[in-house]
């Protein structure tokens, strides 16, 4: 049926087909990339070009004291937020975000004199984390 309309519109299926190919590619491309996570970010307080205070999906990763975030569902853009550091790690609220698992992880994080929440997966804890993760094994100074 969409088929059928989208022939009698005019729109070519061939393109359609490589605009498919190419979102797809580019998400194997994003997710290949070291320390890459699915999740969601908001802006909490303050102002980033690009960033909405309501849960946004996307694709994460940290690139030093950078986050690299990698918008849904196209992947064509991504933003770059310098980290100042890490305000808080907690748990996420009952019903506060869908689809990352029985138990996700937030995390707030000041960039650009604003203040952004990252979401994910329990077990992707380690690459939301990123630079602010505490080193195994260490012991409490003497």
């Amino acid at each position: 049926m969409v088929i059928a309309l989208l022939v009698v519109l005019g729109v070519d299926l061939a393109v359609l087909l490589a605009f498919l190919v190419v979102v797809l590619a580019r998400r194997r491309w994003v997710m290949s990339q070291p320390g890459a996570f699915r999740g969601v970010i908001r802006v909490v307080g303050g102002d980033i070009h690009g960033l909405r205070p309501k849960w946004s999906r996307g694709y994460g990763r940290w690139v030093r004291d950078v986050f690299v975030w990698t918008k849904a569902p196209f992947l064509f853009r991504n933003e770059l937020l310098e980290a100042d550091g890490l305000n808080q790690e907690r748990p996420a609220r009952p019903n506060e975000v869908k689809r990352l698992g029985e138990e996700p992880v937030v995390i707030q994080v000041r960039a650009s004199g604003a203040t952004v929440e990252l979401a994910a997966n329990a077990d992707a804890r380690e690459q939301l984390l990123g630079p602010y993760r505490k080193p195994v094994g260490t012991m409490g100074s003497a």
